[in-house]
């Protein structure tokens, strides 16, 4: 996750999130203490922060309200397609919903989500799963709901409130797979292959502080029940093969281990939150049955999934 974080950002999600503490009467001073983010900083809009900044504003708000998800929805509310910028106009200018989802996906580094996105597909439904950073409670619990309010409004910004969400468990939510056709209003071919270049240098630049292999490891969190080759990643990444293994080797990692390592902590989380029998979670990742997921999830761990689940009261996991 530490890789994910080292993405610098833009200052635009601060300022969102600065706006709605000064409405609620909190002064600048309260809300920026410990940040390194000053008056100037805050009104230049070609600001860029470190993830450990955004997240000191964060714990200053949460610092000043009882009702965590409240004020997250609150301000996840803001987040409109112009607040990101050209991963924003992108998703405006694709030819389908789907087609947005999709850039969404693989660009989500430029984005302020702290959540890890994952899609997946339940008979007629497309699913969105917020996987939970490693903080602390409440700001573990702040992030996931005010990122999910945000991908509500961006779907809504994008489609109108016709676009359907129900959301299923307190960091999951569902749609019917067929509005994902729908055609946007703004779509522009020329128009969205011109954001997704952007978007592709503008993730080379950040990448110096974070490395390949957070981009690797982002993509791979994304990559839903098809299991990954190194082909596809590569293309994912607009490089050969060869480029992606020397970019990796120099940081001292492999393909198969990053998978490997994604794959284990996917199976952890699902495992943890116990509403999900085990064949369901070796299909969601990509394994041809239990008994395999099985096998892998004992040579990571030591233990058996059923153990690793049963040790935090889950009781339902099959």
């Amino acid at each position: 996750m530490s890789g994910f974080l080292d993405f610098r950002r833009s200052i635009t999600s601060v300022r969102l999130m600065v706006d709605y503490g000064v409405e609620q009467g909190l002064s600048l001073a309260e809300l920026l203490k410990g940040s390194q983010i000053s008056r100037a900083l805050l009104m230049n809009p070609n600001t860029e922060i470190t993830a450990s900044q955004e997240l000191q504003v964060i714990r200053n708000l949460l610092d000043r309200f009882d009702e965590v998800e409240t004020v997250a929805r609150a301000i996840g509310a803001r987040y409109q397609c112009s607040a990101y910028g050209l991963w924003g106009y992108g998703l405006m200018c694709s030819a389908t919903a789907g087609d947005a989802l999709k850039l969404a996906l693989r660009f989500l580094p430029l984005t302020y989500a702290y959540t890890v996105i994952s899609y997946h597909e339940e008979k007629d439904m497309g699913v969105l799963d917020f996987g939970e950073p490693q903080f602390e409670w409440r700001l573990k619990q702040f992030v996931v709901a005010r990122d999910m309010a945000a991908a509500t409004v961006l779907m809504h910004e994008l489609l109108g409130q016709s676009f359907k969400v129900v959301e299923t468990s307190r960091n999951t939510f569902a749609f019917s797979r067929d509005q994902l056709s729908r055609k946007l209003p703004q779509a522009n071919p020329v128009t969205a292959e011109l954001c997704e270049q952007q978007c592709r240098a503008l993730m080379e630049q950040r990448r110096s502080s974070a490395g390949v292999q957070a981009i690797v490891t982002h993509y791979l969190q994304n990559s839903g029940t098809r299991r990954p080759t190194l082909m596809a990643a590569a293309h994912h990444l607009d490089m050969s093969e060869r480029t992606l293994k020397r970019h990796l080797q120099a940081e001292g990692v492999c393909f198969r281990q990053l998978l490997e390592r994604v794959r284990k902590d996917n199976a952890e989380r699902l495992l943890n939150q116990g509403t999900m029998a085990i064949s369901e979670i070796a299909e969601r990742l990509g394994f041809s049955d239990a008994s395999t997921f099985s096998q892998a999830f004992k040579r990571w761990t030591g233990k058996a999934p059923s153990y690793w689940a049963g040790k935090s009261g889950k009781t339902d996991v099959a």
